[in-house]
């Protein structure tokens, strides 16, 4: 007899022949692919290490642009604090004081050495430079040696501006060079001496040098900026060209890193190597598949016997299925049922064809979680420990029931699960007939034993901190947990005694304890069994408990009251700050009768209007422009009542009331904002209670479509703890709110826990200091500190800041010296009703003419 691993089986040549030259053909075909993608793979090198050239091109210009633009910005900045000064309009302008300018050095040599400014010129109204210093050194050369020609349009722009200041870019001496202007004005010093004509102008020149454009490409790991060294070098690449004035464009040229050439001198020689290596691996795969192309016929003939004996196994194990008790199933790995035996139509009187290709959640039910899920968790434990879960016969009855399950794998790949169910209705019904009979009287249903001399006590267990457990380590590390908690509690009970879980993390425990010391000594052993570490593959990890306590009969008698009241303990007890137990007394239900009561009168108060909006000013801190207004809401019930919101907010954030606050908010306040002017916005506060739903980009669209508001006007203020529950639901609402065209605020910035990479990957337009911060300032150098590394951080991000809570003039003053932006606070404007704020345009317009 021939073995069965080496059959004798006659094969013609021209077979084999064939099978040969198939084989053959195809590893051409794979040879000829694999050299087309390999050309293919250097080619896209080629193209990558060049956009990497490109885009390091680019980056190089957008810094260099940035640097100049940034100086510009300094420059201006600087030209308006001593040109918009008092003392510079008596000193300079009324007459010239070089003793005061120069050797006091209001005016003078600092300005080279400590700004690099190389001119400093003061030009009158007849166009004489009356003060001049060169290089750090007093001089009597005019503006014109400089500019020439080029100077009288600067001072003529410079003279039309009032309280602004004027940047040209120009070529100074074949150098690159900014020029910034500002007349000289008496600033906000009252009651200066006028003097009649044009007001002299201060000038400032910053030459931008080859040491200085050196030391620039240092500082921004830029190569070699420098200027051209003629007309051809200026048209070569890489260039930034800036425009200036008189149409001479500023040309910087810098030597390109070329990172790309880094990139092909890494690849090229992989690319070698690994066409090397393919050539070698395909040569000896293809001899290795000449060699088994001859042996596939004799292989097909073996594969026909062993699908013969599969045959058999199928059918083998189709009698054993159809005969057993319990229904047999069978689903792939998305849970959708690929087999049913005959048993399942006897027990639960549906068709089985009828199911094939549905999902198993549909026709089996858990109380806390989906079956399918179940089976994904546990996986090949799933046989060792069935779950109990009940599913709806064809004739409507509820019918509980066994699954066991293992999972199917093919080639290392879940391909399924497969398994038994069987109907335990009438043992389960049983069992639980047993136990009620066991502990309760049969007329009346209450809980037998219930006595003085024999009390009860009712605790509600809900364990602190377990949904990390889920979400870091998945459903199955969670139910291994609370298995290890439940076996814990066990233990701390007697026999007489009982624990159940009654879903998710929350258990009920009935124990006997004749005083209130028993009850706190029971409930201390608890807490210690609980807080006893989980392992969970090498880590340990830990939660705790807070328990709410009601006893029999002293507060209730029937078993859903006194679980009605432990609960109420058990949410006392999270409120005081969790990791405690709470015995229940009636002030707690007083408290939350209160509770409920607000809530209906919140709900009477938006029928009745009776909320109102006060608006608080913030302004432009440079120019003392009035910018918007901050919304406040405020509850007036009565003529001489008021309410505050720290009242009732949390409680509707609580009720879920916000939403429907917060719709009245946006509405009004838009349509007030409607009639301010076309260049002030107004700010309203958002709940993060309204970033758990995905519909408040929905509302704000409603709120502007409907008063016609532009949504450039309104701006969003959003605590930076918004993130922190779903931080991509977050960043999607937010970026549909800047889709809008809405401004994005972070609210008290500076309180919470946010990193750099929050104001980063999160789309605002500004953060407002919070007012915190503005009690010691600027007294405490702490608070001074954090307040100009606040308002530096947000000029990283481009970012507009605003400080809350100015009250003094002293604040005022160094917030604007730091540069600040906005600001509002009581200094600058209290909250006041929409007449009194109407009031206040009118006074700011008036000012502002």
């Amino acid at each position: 007899m021939n073995s069965p691993s080496e059959p004798h089986v006659a094969f013609p040549a021209a077979t084999e022949a064939q099978t040969v030259r198939i084989t053959r053909r195809s590893f051409r075909t794979l040879s000829l692919l694999l050299t087309g993608v390999l050309l293919l793979t250097l080619t896209i090198v080629m193209v990558v290490a060049q956009q990497q050239n490109d885009n390091s091109v680019r980056h190089d210009a957008m810094l260099l642009r940035h640097a100049w633009q940034g100086r510009q910005q300094r420059m201006l900045t600087d030209i308006r604090d001593y040109a918009f000064w008092g003392e510079a309009w008596n000193n300079m302008h009324v007459r010239v004081n070089k003793k005061w300018a120069f050797i006091e050095e209001n005016l003078g040599p600092g300005l080279y050495s400590e700004y690099h400014y190389e001119g400093v010129f003061v030009v009158d109204g007849a166009g004489r430079t009356r003060y001049a210093v060169i290089h750090g050194q007093l001089s009597d050369l005019p503006l014109e040696t400089w500019l020439g020609e080029r100077s009288r349009p600067l001072l003529a722009a410079a003279r039309a501006r009032h309280q602004e200041a004027v940047a040209r870019n120009m070529i100074v001496d074949k150098v690159p060079a900014i020029v910034v202007a500002a007349p000289i004005t008496p600033g906000s010093v009252p009651n200066l001496p006028p003097v009649a004509g044009p007001p002299s102008v201060m000038v400032f020149v910053n030459l931008f040098t080859p040491a200085k454009l050196a030391m620039l490409g240092k500082d921004l790991d830029v190569r070699q900026p420098r200027a051209p060294l003629n007309a051809q070098d200026a048209q070569a690449s890489p260039r930034l060209t800036i425009a200036t004035a008189n149409g001479d464009p500023i040309v910087i040229r810098w030597l390109a890193k070329k990172p790309g050439m880094h990139l092909i001198f890494f690849l090229l020689p992989l690319l070698v190597i690994t066409a090397i290596v393919i050539a070698l691996v395909t040569r000896r795969v293809i001899r290795h598949a000449m060699h088994n192309a001859g042996l596939s016929d004799r292989r097909f003939d073996m594969l026909m016997s062993s699908q013969s004996e599969l045959m058999e196994s199928e059918n083998r194990f189709r009698d054993v299925a159809e005969a057993a008790s319990d229904w047999i199933w069978e689903t792939d790995a998305q849970g959708k049922i690929s087999y049913l035996s005959v048993r399942f139509t006897d027990v639960t009187g549906y068709d089985g064809k009828q199911w094939l290709g549905r999902h198993l959640d549909h026709l089996l039910s858990h109380a806390t979680h989906s079956v399918v899920e179940w089976l994904t968790h546990y996986g090949e434990e799933a046989h060792r420990s069935p779950l109990r879960c009940h599913f709806i016969s064809a004739q409507g009855e509820r019918r509980i029931c066994r699954l066991a399950a293992k999972a199917v794998w093919r080639s290392g790949q879940l391909d399924g699960f497969r398994g038994t169910v069987t109907d335990i209705t009438q043992e389960v019904e049983a069992q639980a007939r047993i136990q009620f009979l066991s502990q309760h009287d049969v007329l009346t249903g209450r809980l037998v034993h219930i006595c003085p001399e024999d009390p009860l006590v009712m605790i509600s267990l809900d364990l602190d901190q377990f949904k990390p457990i889920n979400d870091t380590w998945g459903h199955a590390a969670g139910d291994a947990a609370l298995n290890l908690i439940s076996q814990r509690l066990q233990r701390c009970v007697r026999n007489d005694e009982l624990v159940a879980r009654v879903g998710g993390d929350e258990f009920i425990l009935i124990i006997r304890e004749p005083d209130r010391a028993g009850i706190e000594r029971r409930c201390a052993q608890l807490l210690r069994e609980v807080q006893q570490p989980i392992i969970v593959g090498s880590q340990s990890l830990f939660v705790g408990a807070s328990m709410g306590i009601a006893c029999a009969p002293q507060d209730a008698a029937q078993p859903d009251e006194l679980l009605c009241l432990a609960d109420i303990a058990l949410y006392k007890a999270k409120q005081a700050g969790r990791n405690q137990w709470v015995c229940y007394s009636n002030e707690m239900s007083n408290q939350l009768e209160d509770k409920r009561d607000m809530a209906r009168r919140i709900e009477r108060a938006l029928e009745h209007e009776e909320f109102r909006l006060y608006y608080q000013p913030r302004y432009q801190l440079q120019s003392g422009r009035l910018a918007g207004a901050e919304a406040l809401i405020r509850w007036q019930p009565a003529p001489d009542l008021w309410i505050t919101p720290d009242r009732f907010i949390p409680l509707a954030e609580e009720n879920g009331l916000i939403t429907l606050i917060s719709d009245w908010v946006l509405m009004r306040a838009c349509g007030d904002a409607l009639s301010w002017g076309d260049d002030l916005y107004v700010s309203v506060n958002i709940s993060p209670v309204e970033f758990r739903s995905l519909d408040l980009v929905q509302r704000v669209s409603v709120a502007l479509e409907k008063t016609g508001l532009p949504a450039t006007r309104l701006e969003l203020e959003i605590t930076e703890n918004v993130t922190f529950e779903n931080p991509q639901r977050a960043l999607m609402i937010m970026q549909g709110l800047r889709a809008l065209g809405v401004r994005l605020t972070v609210d008290d910035f500076g309180t919470g826990y946010a990193a750099l990479g929050y104001l980063k990957t999160f789309p605002f337009n500004g953060l407002k200091i919070d007012r915190s911060w503005m009690k010691d300032f600027p007294e405490s150098q702490q608070a001074q500190s954090v307040v100009a590394g606040i308002i530096g951080l947000a000029r990283a991000f481009t970012l507009t800041v605003t400080a809350e809570g100015i009250e003094t003039e002293a604040q005022l003053n160094q917030l604007k010296r730091l540069s600040c932006e906005e600001g509002q606070g009581y200094f600058l404007g209290r909250p006041v009703p929409l007449t009194a704020f109407s009031a206040l345009l009118d006074v700011n317009d008036k000012t502002q003419a």
